[in-house]
Order: structure tokens, then C-alpha cells, then sequence
């Protein structure tokens, strides 16, 4: 193998990574329950880093993730040092049953808050749709910057893309893919 031939490799190598598609901050992990249609799981979102505001890193503080009506009414994991909400969408469907669920967990204090460089898992025990399908989790990362003048500024981290386009970043807001699944049959 040549120089010229050993390098062009690396450059499409390269070339293929700079092309990948993105891939979610939060995973869904299943640690080894299944995901059958017409029956219960429970599954982790597993939050890979925190915020990142004027290149200082943030911890997490508030984490929320919309479980579609296909993956039924969520029971959330419990978590010392969080304070858990689950709340029904306005929007329901022709039987009244909501079209997600949003549930919520809140570090009572910062110094619950999940730090930069760091993972944490979130757990949900959820019934499956009887249809397999792909199921897709869109989740908020909270961080809270303090500025200056000791007042705090709110840092998103919204992994909500669904649709496999790209959403540019603001100030205070990073996009990217909503975690996903696939229930089979």
C-alpha cells in the first residue's frame, strides 16, 4: 500500500464521519427488557453531559421527556434528590385520552444537579401501543448559568427533532434528535 493510497483512506474516513448523521445527547436504554408491542417495559433515558454556556459547563437540574399516548401513562422512576411531575397534554384524541405525558424531574437543590461530564439515567415503566412502531421520546435538559450580577440565566438542551432535519443552536438553546425506540411485534 502506497502513501497516496494509505492517506486518501484516511481522508474518506474522514469525509464518512464529518457526514454522519447526529445521534441524541439522551439515549434510551433498555438494559434488557424488551420492547414488545401490546406489553409493559421499562426503559432508562440516559443523559450523556450537561449545558454549556460562554465555555463554562453547567450541571442538569430539571430534566422533562413527552411519552407519546403509544407508550401509555408513564410511571416514573423515583430519584433521591428530585422532586417528579407527570402532567397529561391539553390535546387528547376522540376517546379523551391525552396525546402525551410529560414528565418532569426536578433537583430539589443544585446540589442534586447532574454535573457536566458526567451520565445519569432516568428511568420510565411504560405499556406499549399493541402496533409496532417507532416511538420517539423528545426531552429538555435544563442548566441554569449564573451570571455576573448572581442572577441565573436558563440553558436548554432540547433533544426534540423528530423528522431528521437540524435546528440551529441560539444563545441559550442547543437542537438535536429525540431519542427513539422500536417496539416489535
Amino acid at each position: 500500500v502506497t502513501m497516496k493510497k494509505l492517506f486518501i483512506s484516511f481522508l474518506a474516513f474522514l469525509m464518512i464521519l464529518a457526514i454522519a448523521p447526529a445521534h441524541a445527547h439522551v439515549s434510551i436504554q433498555t438494559k434488557g427488557s424488551t420492547l414488545v408491542a401490546g406489553s409493559s417495559s421499562r426503559i432508562w433515558l440516559s443523559l450523556g453531559h450537561g449545558c454549556t454556556y460562554k465555555d463554562q459547563k453547567y450541571g442538569t437540574q430539571i430534566f422533562s421527556v413527552d411519552v407519546p399516548r403509544v407508550a401509555g401513562k408513564p410511571t416514573p422512576e423515583f430519584h433521591v434528590g428530585f422532586k417528579t411531575t407527570v402532567v397529561a397534554s391539553k390535546s387528547v384524541d376522540a376517546k379523551g385520552v391525552p396525546d402525551f405525558y410529560t414528565v418532569t424531574w426536578t433537583a430539589k437543590s443544585r446540589n442534586w444537579a447532574i454535573d457536566d461530564g458526567t451520565f445519569y439515567d432516568f428511568g420510565l415503566s411504560v405499556t406499549w401501543d399493541k402496533a409496532a412502531q417507532k416511538i420517539n421520546f423528545p426531552t429538555t435538559q435544563t442548566c441554569y448559568a449564573t451570571l455576573g450580577d448572581r442572577t441565573k440565566k436558563p440553558l436548554y438542551l432540547k433533544w426534540i427533532i423528530t423528522d431528521g432535519t437540524s435546528k440551529t443552536a441560539t444563545e441559550d438553546t442547543e437542537f438535536g434528535p429525540a431519542p427513539s425506540i422500536t417496539t416489535t411485534a
